[in-house]
């Protein structure tokens, strides 16, 4: 008898599932650049990946917006504009103050510290992919805790997007390991305001994080430290 299409072979999600987080590496570091075109072969040749197994990432990929399909073209890796970093951060400041503050009394802070990482710690690639995936877990701790369900998808649709900004902000070329460490700061004022109990405290201190963060990835891309071309 057929096997059903809704059951997927374990052996081909496992590649699915190496394919995508290669991919997604490979756009978070930008050696994948924004805006680089390319057609599903090509990728699969280049990295040494199943044809399926590609063409199953790139739409995992297109779900979190760091890829885009071109009609008979193939896939542009979606482009870093001015306009969509200012759209990101302005949600960001929009929804992460007021959930910080509906978390404060949910959350296991205890749990939130031993997510946190350090930007400090990290030297080579593979840290810095490991430090922007724990510093993810670490806002979605926060945006599960506020117990809103549409509020949560909401907040893990703009991390997925934040990713590449995340790594470009504190690992770019030209970042201070004082810039580094007031990143650091934030997370451990956040944690310290849930600790407390303090809501004000605990959106005051999303809100410094977020602009923080803003200027670190603006001042890479004004610097000229960005290697690719932004719109």
């Amino acid at each position: 008898m057929a096997t059903s299409n809704s059951q997927a072979d374990p052996a081909s999600q496992r590649q699915s599932d190496q394919a995508f987080a290669r991919l997604k590496s490979e756009i978070i570091l930008c050696r994948l650049a924004p805006g680089a075109r390319f057609s599903e072969g090509e990728l699969s040749e280049r990295f040494g990946l199943a044809r399926a197994a590609t063409r199953a990432a790139l739409m995992r990929l297109a779900q979190v917006r760091l890829v885009e399909p071109v009609p008979r073209h193939g896939f542009v890796v979606t482009p870093i504009t001015l306009a969509s970093i200012r759209e990101l951060f302005e949600m960001r400041l929009i929804a992460e103050p007021q959930a910080a503050a509906m978390a404060v009394g949910r959350i296991d802070a205890a749990r939130l510290r031993a997510t946190n990482s350090s930007p400090l710690d990290v030297s080579s690639e593979t840290e810095r992919l490991a430090f922007v995936e724990s510093n993810r877990a670490f806002h979605r701790e926060i945006a599960r805790a506020t117990g809103n369900s549409r509020l949560f998808q909401l907040l893990d649709s703009l991390a997925d997007e934040m990713q590449r900004l995340v790594h470009i902000g504190l690992f770019g070329p030209g970042v201070s390991a004082d810039e580094q460490r007031h990143a650091d700061g934030q997370h451990e004022a956040l944690i310290m305001a849930f600790e407390a109990g303090d809501a004000t405290a605990a959106a005051d201190a999303a809100r410094v994080h977020i602009e923080h963060s803003q200027a670190l990835v603006m001042e890479r891309i004004i610097s000229g430290g960005a290697s690719f071309a932004i719109a």
